[in-house]
């Protein structure tokens, strides 16, 4: 098959959406499909044998108008070359398969403003996305990718998410509407990691053998949570000496640094930057929590159970659908709430808890397997062109 597939920008170390689209492209043309990445940015290497790299031309600001071009010139590219499969993860109309990796934009912007501590900022953040011509952009082309009649079928990426699109979307055929959950690497992510890296990763962390590692991964902290997982730690701090926080991602470090001082906690955490080999810090941590304000389906949540890592994330993160055990972690009700957090976080403090985890986190995603997973999406492909009548 000649597949087209669609993002605002190809860079892999960016996030969820973008390494996802990296991970289907390699696994479609390794089964022999020819594979093009229509993209605004992409990475300085050259792409692998089969992949055709297309960069879309746009202008950079103001927003509104790259994202208009943007989907006015992907429209323009795939009207004149014939693909079989157009699979939209970007901003496009008129995709054969739409994937929203983001998730519905109305919850979205409810749970990003909810992330806002201070009233005033909420406020302000309010008003700067209502009076925004972008956004508006962005909400009309949702619409259309969504009930568009030439998209055949809208993946949805978690339950969670699958729910948000039926809500908003009732217009759209439920037949159309398919869950398909993002495949975790079994091979990467695995308890066995645990005897291979944990103690030379700690050494290198500074971490003495009877602390209790937390770690937190992601990008966009405030999103994810980090604000009231600190003030989880600070709670927990006054009678859990041995607790260290560790917090992998990308972001200016300045006002967080800050904001441990503040709580004087400064000392329990720990923040590493961008990590390349996270197989290994899943192996040196005990407890992965993120108290995410809204995360579609954070991959992160599945790599850490399939390390055997118990797990705290809220019902916010559309792949806590995964912990259906206590012993394998706590959904939250309320991510904001830091003593829920403290609480969930002292759940698994004693050793023998975090040992029956190790046991029966890695259970909980045993069938999301990449091959699984792609032999799903192949199959909405050839049920898309069977409809468009390919055959």
């Amino acid at each position: 098959m000649k597949i087209a597939l669609v993002i605002d920008q190809y860079l892999p170390h960016k996030g969820g959406g973008e390494r996802y689209l990296e991970m289907l492209a390699y696994q479609l043309v390794q089964q022999g499909h020819f594979v093009t990445i229509l993209a605004r940015r992409f990475p300085v290497t050259s792409p692998p044998p089969k992949i055709h790299y297309h960069p879309i031309h746009v202008p950079p600001w103001p927003g509104w108008a790259r994202l208009l071009f943007f989907a006015f010139q992907c429209h323009k590219m795939i009207k004149e070359n014939r693909f079989d499969i157009v699979h939209d993860v970007g901003h496009t109309w008129d995709a054969d398969v739409f994937n929203p990796h983001g998730g519905v934009e109305q919850v979205w912007l409810r749970r990003y403003f909810a992330s806002y501590r201070h009233p005033t900022h909420r406020f302000l953040k309010k008003l700067q996305r209502l009076c925004s011509p972008k956004e508006w952009v962005f909400l009309f082309l949702q619409r259309r990718q969504y009930l568009s009649p030439v998209t055949r079928r809208v993946i949805a990426i978690s339950p969670m998410i699958k729910e948000h699109i039926r809500a908003h979307y009732p217009a759209l055929p439920a037949q159309k509407v398919v869950l398909v959950q993002n495949p975790v690497d079994l091979s990467r992510f695995s308890p066995q990691n645990r005897p291979r890296f944990r103690d030379s990763t700690r050494m290198s962390l500074g971490l003495n053998r009877n602390e209790v590692a937390l770690l937190f991964a992601g990008n966009n902290f405030r999103l994810k949570g980090l604000f009231p997982l600190l003030d989880a730690l600070k709670i927990l701090s006054k009678k859990t000496p041995n607790l260290r926080l560790l917090v992998a991602g990308n972001e200016p470090l300045r006002r967080w640094k800050r904001f441990c001082q503040i709580l004087q906690i400064e000392s329990r955490v720990t923040f590493l930057g961008s990590i390349g080999e996270m197989e290994k810090l899943y192996a040196a941590s005990d407890i992965f929590v993120l108290p995410a304000y809204y995360d579609s389906a954070p991959l992160v949540v599945l790599e850490a159970l399939a390390s055997g890592l118990p797990v705290i994330t809220s019902r916010w993160a559309g792949t806590s659908s995964a912990i259906q055990s206590p012993d394998t972690g706590v959904i939250l009700q309320h991510n904001d709430d830091p003593i829920e957090i403290a609480r969930a976080i002292q759940n698994f403090l004693p050793a023998e808890k975090r040992r029956k985890a190790f046991e029966t986190a890695p259970r909980a995603i045993r069938r999301q397997t990449l091959t699984d997973h792609v032999a799903r999406i192949l199959e909405i492909y050839h049920e898309v062109m069977r409809e468009k009548g390919y055959g």
